[in-house]
This record gives structure tokens, sequence and C-alpha cells, in this order.
């Protein structure tokens, strides 16, 4: 029996020498028969369903399957779909074109001439048409070819002055880009300086080197008193002076008085009739000579007050006790 050579050359030799290659020889042989042969036939054409197959022989790896074309004519332009065919459609097909009642014309004529007596087409360009524009018509009408415009004319007039009042203007002739609108000052002098502030209702611009004056204060500057902010809305001049005040008037804004101590009270009593709280308190031994004391005070109504001293006074001692009022 000849030597067999299986897969990776490896050579059995025909005549066994033992048991071993016996069985061995054996084995391959049963292996070998097991397997398939390779198929001869042609491979069947692609199908739109796929199938495992029955065939007992093996395919050989460089094999190649062919398919069949859609071998009826390409409808018709429709609906889209998707389609059911189960075969491909050749790469140069071809499909019919519509007819002019498919595309919504009337005639074959509205396709080729643009005419139609029901729906707005694009009019045919005649001889006497060259250099027009297509323009709009009515509503539902079809549009005409009218002359193009040929543009506005430059304005050689300077710029009017800019006004309070917008306008649209009347010219019909156009503005060059470059142009310029100048405006007017107000001629007026400003207004002087007031209490209440004003938007104004002038329609042209101040300078901006304009200046604003101020009216003073007229009236002599008020005496001395109790201290407000007063109401005036206009200013004083840098000058200005208040009227001195006479002795009656310094005179009944102080009080002398004097307290006695009793011995026991570090503060005592003391009436001023001054109206105020806004007060200065000044103390002395009433003695010859006075020695000056210092002491605090305690506003407690607006005519009464108390001295405050630092230890009791003895009830022999008395003070003199000087009240200003600065309020």
């Amino acid at each position: 029996m000849p030597a067999i050579e299986y897969y990776s050359h490896i050579a059995l030799p025909g005549d066994p020498t033992d048991d071993s290659h016996a069985a061995r020889r054996r084995y391959v042989t049963d292996q070998v028969g097991a397997k398939p042969s390779l198929g001869t036939g042609t491979p069947t054409a692609v199908a739109a369903t796929a199938s495992a197959g029955n065939a007992t022989t093996a395919a050989p790896f460089n094999h190649v399957h062919n398919y069949s074309f859609y071998a009826t004519a390409p409808a018709a332009l429709g609906t889209a779909a998707v389609g059911t065919a189960t075969l491909p459609a050749r790469g140069d097909h071809v499909h019919t074109m519509p007819t002019a009642a498919q595309v919504g014309a009337a005639t074959t004529a509205a396709l080729t001439s643009h005419i139609d007596s029901t729906t707005a087409h694009l009019p045919a360009v005649g001889a006497s048409d060259n250099n027009k524009v297509l323009t709009a018509g009515a509503a539902g009408a079809a549009p005409t070819w009218q002359a193009a415009q040929t543009g506005v004319t430059l304005g050689t007039a300077a710029g009017t002055a800019v006004a309070a009042t917008a306008a649209n203007g009347t010219s019909g002739s156009a503005a060059k880009t470059d142009h310029v609108h100048n405006y007017s000052f107000d001629t007026t002098a400003p207004a002087a300086v007031a209490a209440t502030a004003a938007v104004g209702t002038a329609s042209m611009p101040a300078r901006r080197d304009h200046v604003h004056n101020y009216t003073f204060y007229a009236t002599a500057p008020a005496a001395l008193g109790t201290a407000a902010v007063g109401t005036a809305t206009l200013p004083a001049r840098g000058d200005h002076v208040h009227p001195m005040p006479s002795l009656a008037q310094l005179v009944s804004s102080t009080h002398r008085g004097i307290v006695t101590g009793n011995g026991t009270l570090t503060s005592l009593p003391l009436t001023h009739n001054l109206n105020s709280q806004e007060l200065d308190v000044l103390a002395w031994t009433n003695t010859t000579p006075p020695k000056r004391v210092h002491v605090d005070h305690t506003p407690t109504g607006a005519n009464t007050l108390t001295v405050d001293f630092a230890a009791a006074p003895l009830a022999t001692a008395s003070f003199i006790v000087r009240v200003v009022k600065w309020g």
C-alpha cells in the first residue's frame, strides 16, 4: 500500500512495521475518509432569502456567487416608495419622462412656451424685451417684462441744518455718502441758575463754552438766634455780614444764680429759664475773692439743670453759677 501524506506533510509508511503503526494508519484513513470533498458545480445566484443549503460537498474558498438583475422596466415617476422587489436594478436603468399633465401643466405648450391661461408662468422674452426686468402683476396674474429702473441722481445742494423735528423729506435725488449736516446754536444767553432744575424746551444745542450766571439772595442776613438750615433758594454773597447782637440779646442768653451745699448732695438744682438745653455752665466760690470751681451739669428740662460737683459741698458753702445759652 502506498504511503499516506496528511495535511502538515506527515508521511505514514505504506507498510506498517508494528501494530501501533497499523492502528495509526487506520485512524488517519478513517479521518480522511470522513472529510467532505470539494464541489465542482457553479455557485447559485444570490437570492433574496438566505438558506443553509443541503450539499454534501464543500465549496472552494475562492468561489463566487452571481446575482440576477430586476428584469421589469423602471416604474414612472410618482409618489416616493421604498419598493418590494428582491432583485437589484442595473446601474444604467432609466425612468420614463413625466407628461405635462403629471407636472401640473394644462398643455404641453405650457411647458415649452411658458404660457397657460390658468397658471402664471414666466412669459416668453420678445425682441422688444431686451434689458427689461420681470415685474410681478396683480394677484393671480402673470408677471410681465418692464423697463429696468435707471437709478436716481445725486443732489448737489448742501445738507440742511439739523432740526428738532425729523422729516422723511420730499427730494427726488439721493444724497452723497459723504454729505454733512450742520446744526444751529441757540443764540439766547443761558438762563440764570435756579433752585428747580428743568429739561428746557429749546430745539437747538448750546455752545460748549456757554456760562450760566446765578442770582444772589437780596435780603439782608438774619440776626443771630436759633440755628436753622434756612429755606432760601438763592446763594448769599461771599462778603455778607450778619448784624451784631445787642447787649439785651446777650443778657437774655445768660443766667447768674447761687447754689448752696447741704453737706450731702453732689448735684444741686438750678432754674435758669433760658428755654434750652444747649448750655455752658461755669461756677465760682461765693467768697472774696471768688475762686473758679470745675463742675459738670445735667439738663433736667428746658429751664432747669443740676450743677454736678465731684464731692458734696459743705452746708455753709455757696457758689456763683453762670449759665450761657448757645442754641
